[in-house]
């Protein structure tokens, strides 16, 4: 699990010594936007291991893709994470 949560770094706490990186870059993440700036976009706190809730109604209600559709890259293969400076946080958080 270490190996796993390391490559997506979501466990920032572990010393990345402690778990095999082999192959890592073959099978790794890119280098189109860290994991950090996604988690961050979507409200994802890897330190607390918490996230926002009601992340799908941002979703759902077709919001995200009006936001970011024009942030597509000049490539076409997906958002341009360095022209976002959004950060999802729960709407209703006192909602269920």
């Amino acid at each position: 699990m270490k190996r796993l949560l390391g490559i997506v770094h979501m466990n920032p706490e572990i010393d990345p010594k402690e778990w095999d990186h082999t192959d890592e870059v073959l099978y790794g993440l890119g280098g189109v936007r860290t994991p950090e700036t996604f988690y961050e976009t979507f409200g994802i706190d890897v330190v607390k291991k918490k996230t926002e809730h009601h992340l799908c109604r941002f979703v759902d209600t077709g919001r995200m893709h009006n936001m970011f559709q024009m942030l597509v890259r000049q490539d076409g293969m997906g958002v341009d994470y360095d022209l976002i400076s959004y950060t999802f946080k729960d709407p209703t958080p006192n909602e269920a």
